[in-house]
């Protein structure tokens, strides 16, 4: 019994250091076939490919976004830096994600390395 009581504990103390994981910000070029866009196309593709998973994109500057994600009691916010030869997804805040020294729960990385995969599609199709 108390072999399964310690088992227990341990199988409980991993699921919760699952849910927690380092930060993810990505770094990633822009394709080839998008480098040659005018700054204003590339801003326009990266904007439809969060709002595919509805993110909410404001304009900050040339080169500059900034997205929210929010689904129930749980929201994100990052900064999405730009040029033609790259694109860079970082955290700026979040509620409700356990953020803390660097970690936050795993859905934030799961919602930022979809957003990085959409908006890499969006600038490959151009």
């Amino acid at each position: 019994m108390k072999r399964l009581a310690v088992l227990l504990t341990v199988i409980m103390l991993a699921g919760c250091a699952y849910k927690q994981q380092p930060i993810y910000n990505a770094v990633q070029p822009v394709p080839l076939s998008a480098q040659s866009l005018p700054l204003a196309r590339i801003e326009a593709l990266i904007i439809a490919g969060a709002q595919q998973r509805a993110w909410r994109v404001e304009r900050v500057g040339p080169g500059q976004l900034r997205a929210t994600q929010v689904a129930d009691k749980f929201s994100a916010t990052v900064d999405i830096t730009f040029d033609q030869r790259q694109f860079r997804i970082t955290y700026r805040g979040s509620s409700g994600l356990m953020a803390n020294d660097g970690v936050i729960h795993s859905h934030y990385n799961f919602w930022v390395r979809n957003l990085e995969a959409d908006i890499r599609n969006k600038l490959a199709a151009g």
